[in-house]
């Protein structure tokens, strides 16, 4: 996205010096360069990631009601061509430990404790992420009794809306859910927005690395950043227009 935004800022700028504008080109010149050292040099990423994640640095100490919840939220699976196998992706790992661990904790509580996988196939490799990612969690010990997939979602907001469903169903009094600090925010708004208020647990948390010489691992943060960002603007922009399903409050059936 950042590469996207940078190669179109490049192209109008040589357009621009063939066609002989030069004040024009030179400040979209002085524009890529500027964005490229602020992105590059971390700058940017900093700024965006911060502001992403610092509402969940520190990860809650749980009350554990009742009846609880544990959502895990899909990251994506990986097909392993040479095992003929699908695993969860390398972002998944974190957020899969940090499920069985609260679910852990959770069972030492003494109450009722199930974890909600949530996710499709969205890559396409021939299996949910939350049927790949249950075959993880039993390893780590979490019973295949106390497990509910959610295998039909395929996006955060799908994510949210199925397993609301299932949450009401079930008649859950604690929700927890675990994804990563940088989705955390997003997914967080849409559980709300489908009437679940939850208990957010970060799974890991994504920063920076400033340097002087450009680094293009602080391109890939921003564009993990904007991604969160453009679904936040989507989510206002659908709002406005009325496109969303009506939003339901905590408590409505």
């Amino acid at each position: 996205m950042s590469f996207l935004l940078l190669s179109v800022l490049l192209l109008l700028t040589i357009f621009l010096s063939f066609r002989k504008w030069k004040k024009t080109a030179s400040v979209l010149s002085f524009l890529l360069t500027a964005i490229t050292l602020l992105i590059g040099t971390g700058i940017i990423p900093k700024y965006l990631l911060e502001n992403l994640q610092v509402k969940y640095q520190e990860k809650p100490q749980i009350h554990w009601a009742s009846k609880n919840a544990i959502v895990l939220l899909g990251a994506g699976t990986e097909k392993i061509e040479t095992l003929t196998s699908i695993e969860p992706t390398f972002f998944a790992y974190s957020r899969i430990s940090e499920t069985a661990s609260q679910y852990k904790s959770c069972e030492a509580s003494q109450q009722i404790c199930n974890v909600i996988i949530s996710g499709g196939d969205a890559q396409k490799n021939g299996r949910s992420e939350a049927a790949v990612y249950q075959d993880a969690l039993l390893k780590l010990g979490v019973p295949a009794a106390d497990i509910v997939v959610e295998p039909d979602s395929m996006n955060t907001w799908k994510n949210a809306e199925f397993t609301s469903q299932i949450i009401r169903m079930n008649h859950f009094d604690h929700v927890v859910l675990v994804s990563s600090g940088l989705h955390m925010r997003r997914s967080e708004l849409y559980f709300k927005h489908f009437g679940v208020l939850v208990t957010p647990v970060r799974a890991d948390y994504m920063a920076a690395r400033p340097t002087w010489i450009p680094n293009w691992y602080n391109f890939v943060m921003t564009d993990f950043a904007l991604h969160e960002y453009i679904g936040h603007l989507r989510y206002d922009i659908y709002n406005f227009m009325g496109w969303n399903i009506q939003r339901q409050n905590p408590g409505d059936a």
